[in-house]
């Protein structure tokens, strides 16, 4: 019998502790700073119905199949099938015609799959749900505009979020309006998403005083700005000259440096954004143009999905761009330093969908999850008392009103989340495929899959 005492009411313990167990003596020479990546993790010891038999690497490292065989002595019913081998692919094109070529049995990614690319027939697709929420975390700290909840409410209703669902997403996806927080009850769940409503974005702007300007007027206004800065330069170089060697005025600008500026703001001005909506005008405020800068991984469904947002934004004068970062900088430079103005990025619920990681102010600065640097003490104590019982009808009171708040601020536009293809061919029998906490459990019943087989008379000899 295990014990385990704590200081003090933890709701999510269980949840916490669903960590599988390691062999002692094989990782407890192992500093933890060294686990990522140890040999073991690639080649691992476990307890579950198959064992590790092989893999095979590119020539530039990458793991491109694992082979494992059927563990006879599995503590509970071995499973049916005798190998598994997962194969690896570089991009979605290289799967889907290894699939239609029959060279794999089936498809496991978390990636849309497009209509019309699987052209084989004998094919059951299963569909599930992941509990996973695509939104855009605004950053307060990095881009003053956001500060103004005017303004996140106007880029919530400046986004087309059934469009994203049908036109990038190819209908694998749900909208939603809040974070995902499931099996509690419906007032837990997220709010209906913010309607497609770009008269009122751009009604609630006008509010914020975010007048709209003709683009080139806003060219004239920066061209002129330029001009005065340089003026201010030259006073100050003619005032840090020797008494004596001062000229009497100070040199006037220039026919050259003056189409140098007109030329270098005409540059600037979007040189960001190449193929993106044309400007219909320009929102500014103090002589400085409402411009969010969206920062992703480069991954072409959220960098697809960033583009889409990008021109509906801009449709209503606000100098929207996209900075698609490979995910391996995201995760280890951008993210933790809050690098960005707007962050497009998916997160992922853990066995209980306690959403204190992602919002409470303690975990504004990494490696907490709070990418939204959102602060409420309201909501501070509403998750910490959700935590602190095992009442599981309190626990939906306190996130229903933490919802609301949410809704209320808008620290975040909430966008999507997935529905999950997997397409596997029908010769596999006994697959089932149920709501998903991570990806891998979608072999959790992987021990009752089987290939029919034929039996075959002969006359004996």
């Amino acid at each position: 019998t295990l014990k385990l005492t704590i200081d003090r009411p933890f709701a999510v313990l269980l949840s916490a502790l669903t960590v599988g167990i390691l062999p002692e003596h094989l990782w407890s020479n192992i500093p933890p700073t060294h686990l990522a990546l140890a040999d073991l993790n690639l080649r691992p010891i476990g307890s579950g119905p198959f064992r590790f038999t092989m893999l095979t690497k590119d020539k530039r490292g990458s793991v491109r199949s694992y082979t494992m065989e059927r563990y006879t002595g599995y503590h509970r019913t071995p499973a049916f099938l005798e190998r598994i081998t997962v194969r690896f692919f570089p991009d979605q094109e290289q799967l889907l015609a290894a699939f239609n070529g029959r060279e794999v049995d089936g498809i496991g990614t978390l990636a849309a799959i497009p209509p019309n690319t699987i052209t084989r027939r004998d094919v059951t697709t299963h569909t599930t749900q992941f509990p996973s929420t695509t939104a855009i975390f605004l950053n307060p700290r990095r881009d003053t505009a956001v500060r103004d909840v005017l303004v996140r409410r106007a880029l919530d209703a400046a986004v087309d979020r059934p469009a994203l669902v049908t036109e990038v997403l190819r209908g694998s996806g749900t909208a939603i309006g809040g974070p995902l927080i499931i099996g509690f009850s419906p007032d837990a769940d997220p709010p209906s998403p913010e309607p497609f409503n770009p008269t009122k974005a751009e009604e609630l702007l006008d509010r914020a005083k975010w007048t709209r300007v003709p683009p080139e007027q806003f060219l004239t206004m920066r061209t002129q700005a330029g001009l005065r800065a340089l003026e201010e330069e030259k006073k100050k170089q003619v005032a840090a000259m020797p008494r004596n060697q001062r000229p009497k005025t100070v040199p006037p600008v220039t026919d050259e440096e003056r189409s140098a500026i007109e030329t270098r703001v005409r540059t600037e001005f979007d040189a960001a954004c190449t193929g993106c909506t044309p400007l219909p005008y320009v929102r500014v405020r103090n002589g400085e143009a409402l411009a969010v800068t969206m920062t992703t991984a480069d991954i072409p469904e959220l960098v697809a999905m960033a583009a889409h947002i990008r021109d509906g934004w801009r449709s209503i004068g606000i100098r929207a761009t996209v900075d698609a970062l490979p995910i391996e900088r995201l995760r280890a430079e951008t993210i933790p330093t809050r690098a960005y103005d707007a962050l497009l990025f998916s997160q992922v619920l853990g066995p209980d969908p306690d959403p204190f990681p992602f919002w409470h102010s303690s975990q504004v600065r990494s490696p907490g999850l709070n990418l939204a640097a959102f602060t409420n003490k309201t909501i501070d104590k509403l998750l910490e008392d959700a935590r602190a019982t095992m009442d599981h009808a309190v626990r939906a009171q306190k996130y229903a009103a933490f919802q609301k708040i949410l809704a209320e601020e808008r620290p975040a536009i909430f966008l999507t989340t997935p529905t999950v293809a997997y397409p596997i061919t029908s010769a596999v029998h006994g697959v089932r495929i149920g709501k998903l906490t991570t990806p891998a459990d979608r072999f959790a019943t992987i021990t009752e899959w089987y290939i029919a087989t034929d039996r075959e008379w002969r006359n004996a000899k």
